[in-house]
């Protein structure tokens, strides 16, 4: 409980006590107004306690430096001081409690006083004659009755349950419930979290593994790259051929397409023939450019009427490079689809199909430039871009 600020030593009654001291040239108990002294000890007592009844017992005044009155001093002193000792017998009013626990928004508390507990407050009151007449203090001689007796209901924080009741009982029960719940959720968080994190560290594993794996094989198909270009363009003719083979059998397109742009740029007929074979292997259909000549006014007039020329591809020996497939152009009845055969010389392609006939050669250009021939009509300039 806490004390009142008038516990440290004294409560001064100016305007109670003074007048009615005045006139006596002693203090006597008969002459003190208990009714005031009662309401003045009221004061000082906290609203947890009832003054019952006060007592009042004239006392020697203590001299100003606080020695017992002897001599001399004693008759100076009965002028101008008077004490009294006052008995204040006081009566608990509510029961009080101190917390025992709390969890949350309850209290557990245990009663500490029953309603109707008495204590004697002892006090002195002391009386001072000076300039502007009478002034009394009361000074508290045992507050420390009133300590230690915990709190009434009403002030006790949270929901106050007596401990080792059975409503009390039951809150601990779920509090440990609720507690050991709580306890529960949060190892599956953390399992949770844990879970996660572990995945998510195994997909940055994985991602790392799968990230430095494309580098290595990044770098890997670099150096065969670069191994290729060099073995392609190198002096050593049966390296250049081997190199070029060796890459048409891979299963890297983008080695196949280098070896077959080298090939086709090295002007070696053996590289250049590989290259075209594996080319036409590779292809199902090829349009074929055409263009009219200045030699044969009437070319143009072909050319016009005649539609775009294509060669399709049925079928392909691997060995020679010779196929089977049509040859045509919807333009003219004599120039229309039909069968095909064609062969591989070296870089010289020739393909011969009903009345007509297309012959081309390779070129530093990656083209096969020629002539395409239909019996009586004018010969056309021919030509199929190897890509």
């Amino acid at each position: 409980m806490v004390r009142p600020a008038a516990w440290g030593i004294a409560a001064t009654l100016m305007a109670g006590l003074a007048p009615l001291l005045a006139p006596v040239p002693a203090a006597r108990a008969s002459d003190l107004p208990i009714d005031r002294i009662r309401a003045e000890v009221s004061r000082l007592v906290p609203p947890l306690w009832t003054v019952e009844e006060v007592t009042a017992e004239p006392v020697p005044a203590p001299t100003p430096d606080g020695k017992a009155p002897d001599g001399k001093t004693a008759a100076k002193a009965a002028d101008s001081r008077a004490a009294v000792r006052i008995a204040a017998k006081l009566r608990l009013a509510k029961p009080t409690y101190m917390v025992d626990s709390r969890d949350g928004a309850v209290t557990f508390i245990r009663p500490v006083a029953e309603a109707g507990l008495e204590k004697t407050l002892a006090a002195t009151a002391l009386a001072t004659l000076g300039p502007n007449g009478w002034s009394a203090r009361i000074e508290l001689r045992n507050p420390e009755v009133l300590e230690g007796i915990g709190q009434p209901l009403e002030e006790l924080p949270g929901r106050p349950v007596l401990t080792g009741s059975a409503e009390a009982n039951r809150l601990r029960d779920q509090i440990a419930r609720d507690a050991e719940a709580r306890g529960a959720e949060e190892d599956a968080r953390r399992r949770r979290e844990e879970d996660l994190l572990a995945r998510q560290a195994a997909a940055t594993k994985a991602e790392q593994e799968r990230a430095a794996a494309e580098r290595r094989q990044e770098e890997a198909r670099a150096a065969r790259i670069a191994e290729l270009r060099a073995r392609i363009v190198g002096a050593d003719r049966p390296a250049r051929i081997a190199a070029y083979e060796a890459a048409l059998g891979g299963n890297d397109p983008a080695l196949r397409q280098i070896a077959l742009e080298a090939a086709l740029q090295s002007r070696d007929p053996v590289l250049g023939n590989l290259a075209l074979k594996d080319w036409i292997a590779r292809r199902k259909a090829v349009p074929v450019q055409l263009y009219a000549t200045k030699e044969d006014p009437h070319s143009e007039t072909v050319l016009n009427n005649l539609g775009p020329l294509t060669l399709e591809i049925d079928s392909v020996n691997p060995v020679n490079g010779a196929f089977a497939g049509r040859l045509g152009a919807p333009g003219y009845s004599i120039a229309k689809p039909s069968a095909a055969v064609g062969a591989l010389a070296q870089t010289t392609l020739t393909v011969n199909a009903y009345g007509c006939a297309l012959s081309l050669r390779l070129t530093e250009q990656q083209t096969l430039d020629g002539l395409f021939r239909c019996q009586t009509l004018p010969a056309l300039i021919a030509r199929v871009v190897v890509d």
